[in-house]
């Protein structure tokens, strides 16, 4: 049965993969055309665009109308006269087809992975008269949308300050449009992101909260039953209400599990709700199963189930307090459990005070949600409802500078670069842990053993090759040259010493940049320093009129006033700060480089020449402002 199951969800993986489809919507290429599209999903709304997830319905094939399938991710510039669309909405759009292709700077965020895993590999934008809505879907959803918007009001209505107020909605409706830079930040580093992502920790709020409201009903078949339909009512009414997201719906569904098997007074294995949850979720969407979200989740959840009673049985405290701290830490462990090797894989850190932080906001949290709920029906009580906003505030305010001291704490978000094979040994170890806890298999210690050990070389393998590392990088910018070059653990920067908004922004890349790689000390070069007639050294670095050297790397940046030397053998030769350039002086500069970059700030004719040139003699030219992030390594 297992080897019929992997089979059949091999084949309807690629049965349900819309890329493999002769209909799907990279089929039209980039050219502008109309297409009918409907939303999915709303991302976020600012003053200027609509953010969305889209489904393209049809294309416009000139005398005829051909169906598309495929999902985009959709960017709207709003009209100020025109309502804004909402989830279901169909629309005719007239616009570009882009492929997500930008290649991020060294530790920075990767859109590309990012809207893969969520089954997108298009993107369009499209500008005021450039869409206009011509229908509407109706969804199951739209059945809550008026009581989502009516909320949304009363929040701003209800006195709640903006940083409080934006945390509700974050917790109550998962709306984190208006929350901080700072304070999600704050939740990232101190390991509680996950409070802010209306998920299964909040439907098990509801579910928990509606068990002890109508636990006094009894056990009697009937008041399993009209306890059961209630709960599922509420439990569906509040994934309406958020939204109907698949991280709400994958708990929902296993929660009506349990609910189901509690109305028939059959015992609820949540092993088999779990497994039968996924499968179903699967069906409905395969490519479900590499969204990072689903995974996370589900390895949560999976954790909690085989993890919290072995854990818990450790210790009994006398003192019931302490036995709720007690059973809130090892919740937190059980979760943490499986779905830290993944994290540390995907997002290469580590949230040292989890736990900790994880006792004051979860529980927090869990009276938010609860205070919130009942500061949306009692806010325009006389007295109650001023006195629910002063708490809830107050709660809230807790919340906010919990976080913000977790996160500010030392090593409180420390790097840790782990590769897939250190990702597969942590999850072998964890196996073998929890082999030897819960069946007592001797074997399983020394076999964890023998994994440490291998993940232990591995990581001074890597470590070793670290320093021979070589890598030149011209960072993703549309505007001008940001360059740095690294050698072993040392990171130079090629940047203006003066304090401006465009140096600001270059250390913060470089700080991405120096924790992805694990690099320690950073120097920095002057532009007109780099262009100097006198050789100098800089971070194992040599530079001096336009070029720039390091082991196995030679760089040559020419702007319009250099002179261009005549067959400079180079590893990359480097166009910048330019308006025009003749193509007798292209072929002197370009006849020795075996890569030529197009840093940001070039105009389009100029681009489109050298890209020509390039082409036509097959040589690699790489466009920063098309193209993202230029990154080429070698070793010493």
């Amino acid at each position: 049965m297992q080897c019929w199951f992997l089979i059949f969800g091999m084949c309807w993986q690629v049965v349900r993969d819309p890329i493999l489809r002769p209909d799907h919507l990279g089929v039209d290429g980039g050219e502008p055309i109309a297409r009918v599209i409907r939303i999915t999903a709303i991302n976020g709304i600012s003053e200027k665009v609509v953010r969305a997830d889209a489904q393209v319905i049809a294309a416009d094939q000139g005398d005829s109308v051909a169906p598309r399938i495929g999902s985009l991710m959709l960017t709207l510039m709003r009209d100020p006269g025109v309502k804004d669309p909402v989830a279901g909405d169909e629309l005719v759009v007239r616009s570009r087809l882009e492929q997500i292709t930008r290649i991020p700077d060294p530790g920075g965020f990767d859109r590309r992975s990012w809207a893969a895993s969520r089954g997108m590999y298009h993107e369009t934008f499209a500008g005021p008269e450039e869409w206009s809505v011509v229908g509407h879907v109706w969804r199951w959803t739209d059945l809550f949308e008026p009581t989502r918007q009516r909320v949304a009001q009363w929040l701003e209505e209800s006195g709640l300050p903006f940083r409080e107020r934006a945390l509700v909605k974050a917790l109550v409706l998962g709306l984190r449009d208006e929350l901080d830079h700072d304070q999600k930040d704050s939740f990232v580093k101190s390991g509680t992101i996950h409070v802010l992502a209306v998920s299964g920790t909040h439907v098990g709020f509801i579910y928990a909260m509606l068990l002890f409201m109508f636990g006094w009903w009894g056990g009697g078949p009937k008041a399993r039953l009209i306890r059961g339909v209630v709960i599922l009512i509420a439990l569906w009414g509040y994934a309406g209400l958020t939204g109907a997201c698949p991280s709400v719906l994958r708990a929902t569904f296993m929660f009506s599990l349990f609910t189901l098997a509690g109305m028939s007074a059959r015992r609820a294995d949540p092993l088999n709700s779990l497994f039968a949850a996924a499968l179903v979720l699967l069906l409905w969407d395969p490519h479900m199963i590499i969204e990072i979200g689903f995974q996370l989740s589900f390895l949560a959840v999976l954790g909690i189930i085989l993890f919290y009673g072995p854990l818990q049985r450790l210790w009994i405290p006398n003192n019931w307090f302490v036995g709720q701290i007690w059973s809130l830490s090892v919740m937190s462990l059980a979760a943490q459990t499986l779905t830290t090797p993944l994290s540390l894989y995907l997002f290469k850190a580590f949230p040292v005070w989890f736990l900790p932080a994880n006792l004051i906001v979860v529980t927090a949290a869990g009276i938010a949600v609860y205070g919130a709920v009942a500061l949306l029906v009692l806010f325009r009580v006389p007295y109650l409802g001023p006195a629910l906003v002063f708490l809830l505030t107050m709660l809230l305010t807790v919340v906010d500078r919990v976080t913000a001291f977790f996160a500010e704490l030392p090593f409180a978000y420390p790097a840790i670069r782990a590769s897939f094979t250190d990702m597969l040994l942590l999850y072998v170890i964890t196996a073998l842990i929890a082999v030897r806890l819960m069946w007592k298999w001797r074997p399983a210690v020394r076999l964890s053993l023998f994994a440490s050990v291998l993940l232990l070389v591995s990581w001074g393998v890597r470590a070793h090759k670290a320093q021979d590392r070589v890598t030149f990088t011209v960072y993703d910018d549309r505007r001008t040259l940001q360059a740095a070059m690294t050698v072993g653990r040392d990171l130079t920067l090629l940047m203006p010493a003066s304090d401006t908004v465009l140096s600001i922004w270059l250390v913060q890349k470089a700080e991405r940049h120096a924790r992805a790689l694990g690099l320690r000390a950073t120097h920095v070069i002057d532009p007109g320093e780099l262009d100097g007639s006198t050789q100098k050294e800089e971070g194992q670095t040599l530079y001096a009129a336009g070029r720039w050297s390091a082991p196995g790397m030679e760089v040559y940046f020419h702007t319009e006033e250099g002179e261009g030397p005549v067959g400079l053998r180079t590893s990359v030769l480097v166009l910048h700060d330019m308006r025009f350039l003749e193509e007798e002086d292209l072929v002197q500069l370009a006849s020795g480089a075996e890569r030529v970059v197009l840093a940001g700030g070039l105009p389009w004719k100029l681009r489109n020449f050298v890209q020509r040139w390039c082409i036509a003699r097959n040589i690699p030219c790489h466009d920063v402002r098309e193209q993202g992030a230029f990154v080429l390594g070698s070793e010493a």
